[in-house]
């Protein structure tokens, strides 16, 4: 079993690399040339969902005769996509509680029986998703890493490059299966889960010294004051920041703090990438690998340079279970002009929205413990939580949370008792932990949640 899952790495490792080469050379198409190759793509990936997803089936029954049209497709929310999950997958033997059940008894990196990749997301709007990716559906997902590797500066070489990625902690999150894929001989890694309390972050990558180190923006300046401090001591080519909003001020203090302008990647599990450049002047997305459409708060498109309000997702590669259109709640700006480095896709600026407050609690030894908010991803973790937010009041903290019909009375202390015990194995002095459940969580206009709200 676990020599068929090494050949499998291979395999996709190899398969990444092929797809990265020939969408490197896609990134300077002229923009009619990519167009026409999206579009090709989008009317197999719609007609393959037609014939296969019984819920795509029923939504776009008499309207394929013709030409296939992005905005006259039907979009789609991750609340949506959870509750209909059975019938919008294109292989009958997927079944969301079976791959709910199978994906809780992980603890290392693992494919699906299936042979699909199975991975799930808390998102930053706080609500669990749960996603299949088929054979050609992750070798792309290998494949926009590399290529973002290349525009960072730390493609493959010899000797190896040291790179050390702190990821989600869960086996099921993105980061995690795609830094064990890319493990096996691309690079020397060093995978480190973000829940780790600081002290151990700081002496693993001491030992292991990386050349290239990927972290969440959060993370990566509370490292940036362990390296100001004289605890941390690295001597990096390269830092890639990302899944958070990194501001102009952080940037600098990384900068100050390493040594070296970091690089911003944006990539969700549900398909759509983008990353900077060597001018460092906005993200440019992989849109020949995914389509998206930014638009307002009611579904329509916003041009170039207006902030957006939604961002709406179509991933091209991944046939087994089909995104199109899929509402993200991050807000974007598309910038008008192209990118004087050549390359013809599109750039974005920095995502607003997606960043959540890190939170500081009173610690035993007497200074404030930082706690990020993947450290409530345990939360999301419980099969009986819908959606959840965590609100900061002092030094209390309180859950609000929106259970599943089939919860039990239990939720409430269960909970309260796994992130109490998390907070004080982080450090934290006597840790107050209050659990509310609630029918709906407050949104904001733009339809976002934010996981943690700090009190400030």
């Amino acid at each position: 079993m676990r020599l068929h899952y090494h050949r499998r790495r291979v395999a996709d490792l190899a398969g990444g690399l092929r797809l990265a080469r020939a969408g490197a050379e896609r990134e300077r198409w002229p923009r009619e040339q990519l167009e026409r190759f999206q579009h090709e793509r989008l009317d197999a990936l719609v007609r393959h969902a037609a014939r296969h997803s019984p819920l795509y089936r029923e939504r776009l029954a008499g309207t394929l005769d013709g030409r296939v049209r992005l905005e006259q497709l039907p979009m789609v929310t991750k609340a949506e996509m959870m509750e209909r999950f059975d019938d919008l997958v294109c292989d009958p033997g997927l079944r969301r509680n079976a791959l709910l059940d199978w994906v809780e008894t992980l603890d290392e990196d693992r494919l699906h029986p299936t042979g699909h990749r199975v991975m799930t997301t808390s998102g930053s709007s706080g609500r669990k998703g749960l996603f299949v990716y088929d054979r050609d559906g992750w070798r792309a997902f290998v494949a926009m890493w590399i290529r973002n590797s290349a525009a960072a500066g730390t493609g493959p070489r010899i000797p190896r490059l040291r790179y050390a990625m702190i990821t989600g902690a869960a086996p099921t999150h993105m980061s995690r299966q795609g830094s064990a894929t890319l493990s096996i001989g691309l690079h020397r890694m060093l995978g480190l889960p973000v829940t780790l309390p600081i002290d151990q972050l700081v002496a693993a990558l001491n030992r292991f010294q990386p050349q290239a180190l990927y972290s969440y923006p959060s993370l990566a300046m509370l490292l940036a004051e362990e390296q100001r401090a004289g605890r941390l001591r690295l001597d990096l080519d390269v830092l890639i920041t990302g899944s958070e909003l990194r501001t102009a001020a952080m940037s600098e203090r990384l900068t100050e703090a390493f040594g070296v302008a970091p690089y911003d990647l944006y990539a969700t599990t549900e398909g759509l990438w983008a990353g900077e450049c060597e001018r460092h002047d906005g993200l440019h997305l992989f849109e020949d690998m995914a389509l998206f459409e930014n638009v307002d708060a009611a579904g329509q498109p916003v041009p170039p340079g207006t902030l957006g309000a939604r961002v709406l997702v179509t991933n091209l590669c991944n046939r087994v279970q089909p995104i199109i259109r899929m509402e993200l709640a991050d807000a974007i700006t598309v910038e008008p002009e192209p990118c004087p480095c050549g390359r013809t896709l599109r750039r974005m600026r920095a995502v607003e929205g997606r960043s959540e407050d890190a939170l500081a609690l009173p610690g035993r030894a007497g200074r404030a413990i930082t706690v990020l908010p993947a450290q409530f991803a345990l939360v999301t973790r419980d099969r009986e939580v819908g959606e959840f937010q965590v609100v900061q009041e002092g030094a209390r903290l309180r859950i609000l949370v929106v259970p599943r019909p089939s919860a039990g009375g239990e939720l409430e202390g269960r909970l309260r008792v796994a992130v109490a015990d998390r907070l004080s194995a982080l450090g934290v002095d006597h840790p107050q932990v209050v659990v509310e459940r609630r029918d709906a969580l407050r949104r904001s206009a733009g339809g976002k949640l934010p996981l943690v709200v700090a009190d400030r």
